[in-house]
């Protein structure tokens, strides 16, 4: 399962931030100190209608680049796996939004070849409310997840501004302090801090990186983890019964083996992984973020675990048992491998390399749908909606 890669910043996102380069040139002011760069630079796209919420296709760390680089990186891992299928097309799926579909695009071209429609199909699922649990972006489904004003949708951003107040208006007096004619609010500092990363992926880099000191760069990536852990992670109540959807339809495919197929893909956003890890529960904190300071110890960590391109690789492993080497008794195991890091579940790495015997990681997938209880009932959904995920298969 993988986010897109590299992107513009999204409309709302890059309305703020031009909202405030507006503020600033209507004012006529001549910006001093760690702003003064700004006075002759210019926003990183000219064509915001035709660029934001799209991959990025300049600069070393362009989104188009990071896919295709991905799909080459991949094919080198798993090439074997590949050859054991020459004779079959390998369906990828896609959720309907361009920038997802254009990383599995850049992605094939660089895992199977330039002529990539040729050994594979590319299937792209809606993201519509009337799929029910048949879909790859469940927060589209969930109707309570909307409906709920608290711990619904809005949950992370109610709880991100709570948290931005411990920080934001510190950075706002230090810029007051270099420019007096000139305050900005905490949502304009935060629109500083995002361009830093956006201007980052087009040009490659950015002089609003170094406006802020390393702890301001702290405290902003304990907000991001702040928000996506409480609008679709283990923090929000519709996260992990949303993403044990694409959890158990995987754990499915794991259990049938070779005959299901060798390779399955799955591009999304960081907001459908995001319920499916907090599913799979293996960034477990033992207490919820606190939103009045840094939790400097906390496992949940956004930038490791859902940054753009940022992927989540089920392998099923056939070892053989330390004490039964013959291949006739050899055992199946489940590794998890997040971001080209091998990620132990907590309650299961008994096998080799951390990794989890195959029947116990069914039985752990099965025990925690009961615990995450019925998605349908879970989002307002009649009997009639789909029950679950009904089209990964090769």
């Amino acid at each position: 399962m993988s986010r897109h890669a590299e992107r513009f910043p999204t409309i709302k996102a890059g309305g703020r931030m031009m909202d405030l380069l507006d503020r600033i040139k209507g004012l006529n002011l001549t910006l001093m100190g760690d702003l003064q760069f700004v006075n002759d630079w210019e926003y990183f796209t000219q064509e915001p209608e035709k660029h934001l919420e799209q991959l990025t296709t300049t600069g070393p760390y362009a989104g188009t680049l990071e896919a295709f680089t991905t799909g080459v990186k991949l094919r080198t891992r798993y090439n074997h796996l590949l050859n054991d299928s020459a004779n079959a097309r390998t369906t990828l799926w896609a959720s309907d939004s361009a920038r997802v579909i254009d990383t599995a695009r850049y992605f094939s071209a660089g895992f199977f070849g330039i002529d990539w429609q040729k050994p594979a199909n590319l299937v792209i699922i809606p993201e519509t409310g009337d799929l029910g649990g048949d879909t790859l972006t469940p927060g589209d489904t969930c109707t309570k997840y909307h409906e709920d004003l608290v711990h619904g949708h809005n949950y992370g951003a109610n709880m991100l501004a709570r948290f931005q107040l411990t920080y934001l208006g510190a950075i706002g007096d230090r810029l007051e302090q270099q420019n007096p004619d000139i305050r900005f609010v905490n949502s304009e500092v935060y629109s500083m801090q995002e361009m830093c990363g956006f201007e980052t992926t087009v040009r490659g880099g950015s002089q609003w990186c170094d406006v802020f000191t390393q702890q301001d760069w702290l405290d902003f990536e304990y907000a991001r983890d702040v928000i996506h852990y409480y609008r679709t992670g283990p923090g929000n109540p519709y996260g992990p019964v949303m993403g044990w959807l694409w959890l158990n339809a995987t754990t499915n495919i794991l259990s049938a083996g070779p005959s299901a197929g060798p390779l399955f893909f799955s591009f999304v956003h960081d907001g459908d992984i995001i319920p499916m890890l907090a599913a799979l529960d293996i960034f477990h904190d033992a207490v919820d973020l606190p939103v009045t300071h840094v939790a400097e110890s906390r496992r949940w960590r956004t930038s490791q675990i859902t940054p753009m391109g940022g992927r989540v690789i089920f392998e099923r492993l056939r070892c053989p048992h330390r004490s039964k080497p013959d291949k006739e008794r050899q055992g199946i195991y489940v590794r998890i491998n997040v971001n080209d890091g091998i990620v132990a579940i907590p309650s299961c790495k008994a096998g080799p390399g951390e990794s989890c015997l195959l029947s116990d990681f069914m039985k752990l997938i099965e025990r925690r749908g009961k615990e995450l209880g019925d998605f349908r009932q879970m989002c307002g959904l009649g009997k009639d909606a789909a029950e679950g995920i009904t089209f990964l298969h090769q």
